[in-house]
This record gives C-alpha cells, structure tokens and sequence, in this order.
C-alpha cells in the first residue's frame, strides 16, 4: 500500500532567541511549517508571537538560532496601503518596481489576485473608501504579488465584524487549497477552531502547545492556553 508523500517544508525555524535589552523575548523557539497549512499562532499578549512573525520577515533582529524561508508576503495588522494609490496600483507596485515586471502585466495579474480574494470590483478604489474587510483583502493580494511560497499575518482579524471574518477565513482557505501556506496571529479561538488546520501557542516566549486546532482548544494541556481561553472571549465580549 503507497502512502502519501510528506509535504515540503515552506518554513523551519529553529532554537530561536530574540532579546530587548536584557530581556529575553523568545526563548528557544522550534516551529516548522509545511505546504497548504494554515498555521496560527496564538497566546496572550506579550507571548511572542508577533515577534517570531516579525522576525520569520526579516524585520527583527535575532541573537540566536536559525530560520530557513525562501521569500514572505507579510500582511501587517493595520494593512499599510498607500493612501495616493488605487487598490489595483497597491498591488502591481512591488511586481514593477522591484521585479522589474512589465507594467501591462503586473496589472493584469494585479486584477486576478484582487479578484480571488473577492474585491476584484473595488480596484480602482482608494483606500480611504474601502472598508476594514476590503482593504485587508487588498492587502493579501498586495503580499501575493511577489509570489511568495509563505504568506504572514499579523492579526488579520483583529478589525473584523464576524460575518467579515468568515468572508476572510473563506478566502484564506482557497488560497490554502491552491498550495498556498499561511502563518497568521489571531488572539480568537472561534476563527481558529475554523479555518486553521494546526495551532502553535506560545507563553513567555517558548512554544507550550500545539496541534490540531479543536484539540488543542477544546481540551487543552497547558495552562497558558487555558488562561488565553478564559481572557479573550471576555474582551470580546467587552467590546461589544
């Protein structure tokens, strides 16, 4: 009987360690990530797991340890759109002027990445007139233009109504089905428990649990995930 071959490894990092002055912020961090995941990482805040975000970006310097990436899409909290450009301009950028794509190209690609992540009829809107869920999907497509084999991000829930969210789970579920890997942040278990197919939680820097995401929040082992379990739904209940 043939079994199926392991999928390829898109990311490792390993004993990762990562100061602030004399502070240790991550503490020996180990995380692999293969093809098609969609792996989130969660904990309260100050865990680490922004960090270990940033730095799989390249965007915080590490002490020590290891990191083997090929190229990242990085899709921040707060989207980072630039304002004077339409949603289509936002994405064709990067392919132009840093890969020196021919621009008739980079916009017809530009378009079919808006398109699959559903805001294909808002390319000629700026980001002022798009809404939270609009400009985080522009935001992805920008990330996907480069082609990236990983894409990060930081909260991409974090602005959402509900039925927004599901639209974006939605979304970041076909991109996973077409090969595409994700490593995302998210302080919500119901999104989790939905659309991440593994959960990594981290606690003062270290990786405390992990594994199936229903498992892991339904019946957790550590006590860090029973305190995030306990905290966040209480704070989005205070929202409300």
């Amino acid at each position: 009987m043939s079994t199926a071959a392991p999928l390829e490894t898109v990311l490792e990092v390993r004993g990762l360690r990562l100061n602030r002055g004399h502070r240790q912020v991550i503490c020996g961090v180990d995380l692999e990530v293969r093809r098609s995941e969609m792996v989130a990482l969660m904990g309260l805040s100050g865990s680490g797991k922004t960090t270990v975000l940033r730095a799989v970006a390249g965007l915080e310097a590490y002490g020590e340890g290891s990191i083997e990436v090929e190229k990242v899409g990085m899709v921040f909290q707060f989207h980072y759109l630039f304002e004077h450009l339409s949603a289509l301009a936002n994405v064709w950028l990067a392919p132009v002027h840093v890969l020196g794509v021919a621009r008739p190209d980079a916009e017809a690609r530009a378009q079919s990445l808006l398109d699959q992540v559903g805001v294909g009829h808002r390319a000629q809107a700026f980001p002022r007139e798009l809404s939270g869920g609009e400009a985080q999907r522009v935001a992805i497509a920008r990330a996907l233009a480069v082609d990236p084999p990983l894409l990060l991000l930081d909260e991409p829930t974090a602005s959402l109504d509900p039925a927004r969210q599901n639209e974006l789970g939605k979304a970041l579920r076909e991109l996973s089905g077409q090969g595409r890997t994700l490593l995302f942040t998210s302080h919500d278990d119901d999104f989790v428990r939905d659309y991440a197919t593994r959960v990594v939680v981290l606690a003062e820097g270290r990786v405390v649990e992990e594994g199936e995401p229903r498992q892991v929040l339904t019946r957790p082992k550590h006590e860090a995930t029973r305190q995030l379990l306990q905290v966040e739904p209480a704070k989005r209940r205070a929202k409300r």
